[in-house]
């Protein structure tokens, strides 16, 4: 094997690690409910509650994290 086959074929394996490292961060809870924190600081709803808004968000963010999951290459 030369070295440039060999160099080519350890880049592959790290990106691939590095693909399915983000793919499970993506779809981690901590990521989810980090997601919705930042979106409810970011937006107030006026006339909803506070615990309101955070379900609301937290379904938002569970959805884009599965949007995103899909377009990163997860199934």
């Amino acid at each position: 094997m030369d070295i440039k086959k060999m160099l080519l074929s350890m880049a592959e394996q790290q990106a691939d690690s590095v693909k399915s490292e983000m793919l499970s961060w993506i779809q981690s809870d901590d990521f989810e409910e980090e997601l919705a924190e930042k979106m409810d600081k970011a937006v107030n709803i006026p006339f909803v509650k506070d615990e309101r808004e955070k379900e609301f968000f937290r379904g938002v963010a569970d959805l884009i994290t599965d949007i995103v999951y899909g377009l990163a290459g997860g199934k």
